[in-house]
This record gives C-alpha cells, structure tokens and sequence, in this order.
C-alpha cells in the first residue's frame, strides 16, 4: 500500500515536473501591441495602426514595430509613452513567473533525486 503511494506521488512529479518545463519553455516571448483607429491630429476614423513590441528572453531579441503615421508625431508620444509602460510591466511580470517556476522545478527535481 505504501509502494502504491510512493510510486503514484512519483508519478505525479514526473508531471508536474513535465508540465514546469513546457511551461518554462513557451514563457521566453512577449507580445503586446497597441493598436489606434482613430486620428488624434484630424479627430476622424483612420485604418488601423499600431505600436507593437515582441520580447524574447530566451535570445535577448526586441523587435519594435510602429506604423510611420505614428513615428516622431507628437499626437501620438504620450501612447507610445504608454505602450512602453505596459511592455515594461509585462516583461517584469513574466520574469517573475519564470522565476517561479524555475524554483518550483529546481523542488521538484531535489525531492526526485532523494
């Protein structure tokens, strides 16, 4: 009965410890994109434009995307400002998650070696 127990808590380490490493693997990308559909300069509908940004941490690429109706108009600096914001917060979030689950997978792995 014991046994049973002890293999069954093992098999679900195995899976837990399966189900940190996917997770670990597809958190090293950032996406987030603000997109505008409204014409701050003329106050009318436009197509939509936007400011994208795309993190990965895993090679330490950052890709910046900004449509050239938004580039150096001054209508537009204070969202831009508020893009970069958002890209800061997320980046911070999703480094503390790694971070979790990095500690998560390193207790995992310690109690399966015991």
């Amino acid at each position: 009965m014991a046994l049973n127990r002890e293999i069954s808590a093992k098999n679900q380490a195995n899976e837990i410890l399966t189900a940190l490493n996917v997770a670990l693997s597809e958190a090293v990308e950032l996406e987030v994109s603000t997109y505008i559909d409204f014409d701050l300069d003329r106050r009318e509908s436009l197509s939509v434009s936007r400011f994208h940004t795309r993190i990965n941490l895993f090679d330490g690429t950052v890709d910046h995307e900004i449509d050239l109706k938004l580039i150096d108009n001054p209508a537009y600096s204070e969202l831009q400002q508020w893009h970069i914001e958002q890209v800061r917060q997320r980046e911070n979030s999703l480094i503390k998650n790694i971070t979790s689950l990095e500690q998560m997978r390193r207790i995992l792995l310690k109690h399966k070696r015991n």
